[in-house]
Order: C-alpha cells, then sequence, then structure tokens
C-alpha cells in the first residue's frame, strides 16, 4: 500500500510460503524419522536427518530472499 509499485502476484507468495513452510512440514512428526537406519558413516538418521533439514532449510531461506530481494531493489 502506498509504495507505487505494481502489486505482488499472489502466485509468489504462495510459493515463497511453500518453501518456508518445507522444513516445518519435514520436521513436524518426529516418528517418521525417528529410527536408527539407514545410517550415515555410522550416525543414526533421526540425527543426519534433522542435520540434513538445517542445511537444507539454509538453502531454501536463501532462494527466498533472493527471490522477494529481487522485486525490493528497484
Amino acid at each position: 500500500m502506498g509504495d507505487g509499485g505494481a502489486p505482488r502476484p499472489a502466485g509468489r507468495w504462495i510459493a515463497i510460503a511453500l518453501i518456508l513452510a518445507a522444513p516445518f512440514i519435514g520436521l513436524l512428526y518426529p516418528q517418521w524419522y525417528a529410527k536408527v537406519n539407514p545410517q550415515l558413516s555410522g550416525i543414526p538418521f533421526f540425527i543426519w536427518y534433522q542435520f540434513a533439514w538445517l542445511i537444507f532449510g539454509t538453502f531454501l531461506l536463501v532462494v527466498v530472499y533472493l527471490v522477494r530481494g529481487e522485486r525490493g531493489s528497484r
């Protein structure tokens, strides 16, 4: 409102919301991933699955920042 630019498409906001919801959904229900196997270099699945989401979630935040910041710089 009042920024003078064209309105942002709703599709972009839906895509951003889905991207940001992915880590939340992936870690929402621990019974899905509370197991020992498959192990990765001796690390139980429960541990490395959460760590993988941490790294992937960071990557997703960078993607959202770039998509969102693309419009804000003009």
